[in-house]
């Protein structure tokens, strides 16, 4: 199937700062991702942003928010499997078919998507390697300047 109207649910980057609190930030760069990559495949018409707080109970909320809309999206993403659950959840609770009426991507892959039905499309991400990835693109742009 190919989506257009594609729907993010994810929650807010959050800091620590130097006296020890959680500060979140106004921006996120994986909500930034999604709307460059709607404007980029001029569908910013379909564009639905849901912010929850990383938990599967808000997750449920913002779904069930989403199942308002007049032109329901066909394709869900969402930041974090925790917040997957949620989502399923509120799809099933509305007899929402996974994946004929709509479809639902993740990140984490975490071990409980093999239990769900349907298994959550979720995408391993090797935050070792990003993290690695990132200090050597600091080193490479401090060298460069």
């Amino acid at each position: 199937m190919a989506h257009r109207n594609i729907a993010y649910i994810g929650g807010k980057s959050a800091v620590v700062n130097l006296d020890g609190k959680i500060v979140l930030r106004k921006d996120d760069l994986r909500e930034d991702g999604y709307i460059a990559w709607m404007k980029m495949h001029n569908l910013d018409q379909y564009c639905h942003i849901f912010t929850a707080n990383w938990s599967a109970d808000e997750a449920l909320e913002a779904t069930n928010q989403l199942l308002q809309l007049k032109d329901r999206p066909t394709a869900i993403v969402v930041t974090s499997d925790p917040m997957a659950l949620g989502v399923y959840k509120a799809l099933n609770d509305a007899n929402v078919n996974i994946p004929n009426d709509i479809s639902v991507a993740s990140f984490d892959d975490v071990e409980i998507n093999c239990f769900l039905t349907l298994t959550l499309s979720s995408i391993d991400m090797n935050t070792e390697e990003m993290g690695k990835a990132t200090i050597r693109f600091i080193c490479f742009r401090q060298l460069t300047y």
